[in-house]
């Protein structure tokens, strides 16, 4: 990992209107927080409120909207956009914190619902809640959602978002709400994906790293009858991840034919392996490079040293100076050899890696 030594720059749109030399001498703290899935981003601000002003004319309003940016120059995150969600002053010293959440998920989506699907591909699915809450459909996978026909699929007194969530994981994809988009990745494209950098031992100085052999497995299988035309669809997978295990997973639920089968046991399996090895890196040199969806390579550790994937990033500017970023990660494979990986030197935005 390259030596960053630079002023880390925020920037803060509230409102749609650039605020930031506005309320950089105010600006304590900024944290920001970005989830793969299971959880929206969030993104937190503290402000000196020794003046009063923020418990005054600039006191946050219900429905306020902000959208920050993290980072160096133009090599900045686009944090998305974010509504106000609670709002405390606390003293002394006299701090205003706001805590927001991401725009896109909404009370509508949180709302449980009842609804039967009959003979539609998985993106005619997903295009349906697409239309339903007006978002735009991402689909950043190599097996594209109109591949995966569906003959029955009931939505049971289930939000929206669970349901979504619940039929990507079931096919093998990751699903998310990204500002106005419903993005779908499936766990091929993502444990395939190029390292963007490398990451040594001398890089870090807080770390875990946990190597897990419960819940593993070697294989998985389905054998299920479809009810329709008579007979078993029958299918089993193994798992390329070394292990000394022999334990078989026996995945459940409708199977209404053979791709559905393979498509079930492929992603059940990863699913249940994917965190055999994972971990955690805290407080290094920020750098608006390492976002949830980012591969990179981690050496120095001897043997769980290999190629990681990050599944969530915490990105604080503290003081308008000191930047940190730290990782949830999991491993995805094994590198050859030790190696230098040259920094792709663009411009990240969560809409490029989700």
């Amino acid at each position: 990992m390259e030596e960053i030594a630079k002023k880390p720059i925020v920037k803060v749109i509230w409102n749609n209107k650039d605020i930031s030399t506005t309320v950089e001498k105010y600006l304590s703290s900024i944290t920001y927080i970005d989830h793969e899935e299971g959880a929206s981003d969030e993104c937190t601000f503290e402000f000196d409120n020794s003046s009063g002003i923020w418990s005054e004319d600039w006191y946050p309003e219900e429905g306020d909207t902000l959208h920050p940016f993290i980072g160096y120059g133009d090599k900045l995150i686009d944090c998305g956009l974010f509504q106000v969600d609670e709002v405390t002053l606390t003293g002394t010293p006299d701090i205003m914190e706001v805590k927001t959440i991401a725009s896109g998920i909404t009370k509508s989506l949180r709302t449980r619902n009842n609804k039967a699907f009959e003979k539609m591909t998985l993106k005619q699915i997903a295009l349906f809640f697409c239309n339903k809450h007006g978002f735009t459909l991402i689909d950043n996978s190599s097996l594209k959602l109109s591949a995966i026909n569906i003959d029955r699929k009931t939505q049971e007194n289930k939000t929206d978002l669970s349901f979504l969530a619940e039929l990507a994981k079931e096919y093998g994809f990751l699903f998310s709400v990204k500002s106005n988009k419903l993005v779908f990745i499936d766990y091929y494209t993502l444990d395939n994906a190029e390292s963007l950098l490398e990451i040594d031992k001398t890089d870090v100085s807080n770390y875990s790293l946990t190597n897990k052999t419960y819940d593993t497995y070697a294989s998985a299988s389905i054998a299920q009858r479809n009810p329709r035309k008579g007979h078993v669809v029958k299918y089993e997978g193994t798992d390329s991840i070394s292990t000394k295990k022999t334990d078989n997973d026996v995945i459940g639920g409708r199977c209404d034919n053979s791709a559905h089968a393979e498509h079930k046991v492929k992603g059940g399996l990863w699913n249940k392996n994917k965190f055999k090895e994972s971990g955690s890196i805290n407080d290094i040199t920020g750098d608006p490079l390492l976002v949830a969806g980012v591969n990179f390579d981690l050496t120095g550790f001897g043997k769980p040293s290999g190629k990681y994937h990050i599944t969530s990033s915490t990105h604080v500017v503290k003081g308008g100076d000191v930047y940190t970023t730290s990782l949830d990660i999991r491993k995805t494979g094994t590198i050859p050899k030790p190696r230098r990986v040259p920094r792709v030197e663009r411009k990240t935005t969560k809409e490029e890696i989700q």
